[in-house]
C-alpha cells in the first residue's frame, strides 16, 4: 500500500546514493569551476521539457550565483506543448540557436541535462558545443541511457560525447515507485539534477567566497536584499543576455 512518505523512501536514499556515485567527478567540477570563475568565466546550463527545471532552478535566486546563465526558452518549456516540445527535441539542430543567444565564449563550461540522453536535439548541441570549444558535462540517467536506442544520426549519446558524465541515477523510465504491474510512479530526474546542481554549485560559492570573490545572491524579499545583489548583476550583465532584458 502507497501512503504520503512512500515516495520519500525511494527518493532519499536515491539522492544519497548519486551524491556518493558521483563524488570524484563532482570534485572535479567544482574545481574546474572554481578556476573558470575566477577567470572571469561563465557557467551555462541547458536542459530541455522537464530537464528545463534544471538551468531554472539554478538561475538569478536566494543563494544562488551570479555567475549562472540558463541556456533557455519557452519553447523548450512542457507548456509550449508535449507533441510540439518532443518534436522540437528529436529534430537535430534545433537547439543550436538558443545556445547562441547566451554567446559562450570558448573554454567555459556547458552543463547538458537528459534524462536518457538519446534525443537528436541535445547530443546535437553536444557535438555542436564541441565546436565551439566549449567544456561540456553530461547529466543523464546511464542505467536508462545504456539500455535504449539513440535518436541521433550518428547513432551516438549524450553521455558519449561530452568531456564528463555526472549519473543522476534512477532505473530505466525515470518513475521509481511499483504501482501495479509495468506501471510506476514518482519520477526522481528534475530531483536529481537539481540536488547534484546545487550541490556543485555550494561547494564552488562557498570557496569563491570565501577567496572574497562576492557571487552570491540575496533574495530579494528581505530588506536589503535587491541593494545587495546589484554589484553582482552589475557583474554578471556583461555576459547574461536575460539580466539586460530588465
Amino acid at each position: 500500500m502507497q501512503t504520503l512518505e512512500t515516495y520519500s523512501k525511494f527518493v532519499l536514499p536515491h539522492l544519497n546514493k548519486i551524491i556518493i556515485k558521483n563524488k570524484l567527478v563532482l570534485e572535479k567540477i567544482s574545481k574546474k569551476l572554481v578556476s573558470e570563475v575566477k577567470n572571469g568565466r561563465f557557467l551555462f546550463v541547458f536542459g530541455s521539457g522537464h530537464s528545463a527545471l534544471f538551468p531554472m532552478e539554478l538561475y538569478h535566486r536566494a543563494g544562488g550565483a551570479n555567475f549562472v546563465i540558463p541556456v533557455s526558452n519557452a519553447a523548450l518549456l512542457p507548456f509550449y506543448g508535449p507533441k510540439k516540445l518532443r518534436q522540437l527535441e528529436r529534430k537535430e539542430g534545433s537547439f543550436r540557436k538558443f545556445l547562441d543567444h547566451c554567446a559562450p565564449v570558448k573554454g567555459e563550461m556547458l552543463w547538458l541535462a537528459s534524462q536518457s540522453g538519446i534525443n537528436g536535439g541535445i547530443i546535437d548541441l553536444a557535438f555542436y558545443a564541441r565546436e565551439l570549444g566549449l567544456y561540456t558535462v553530461c547529466f543523464t540517467n546511464l542505467e536508462h541511457s545504456k539500455n535504449v536506442q539513440s535518436r541521433h544520426s550518428s547513432g551516438k549519446k549524450l553521455y558519449e560525447i561530452c568531456n564528463i558524465v555526472v549519473d543522476i541515477g534512477g532505473r530505466i523510465g525515470d518513475a521509481v515507485v511499483p504501482c501495479k504491474k509495468g506501471l510506476f510512479l514518482g519520477p526522481v530526474s528534475s530531483l536529481s539534477l537539481i540536488f547534484l546542481g546545487h550541490s556543485i554549485l555550494v561547494n564552488v560559492c562557498a570557496e569563491l567566497e570565501n577567496a572574497r570573490q562576492h557571487c552570491v545572491y540575496t533574495s530579494v524579499n528581505t530588506p536589503d536584499g535587491e541593494l545587495l545583489n546589484l554589484a553582482l548583476e552589475k557583474i554578471a550583465k556583461k555576459r547574461d543576455p536575460y539580466l539586460n532584458k530588465s
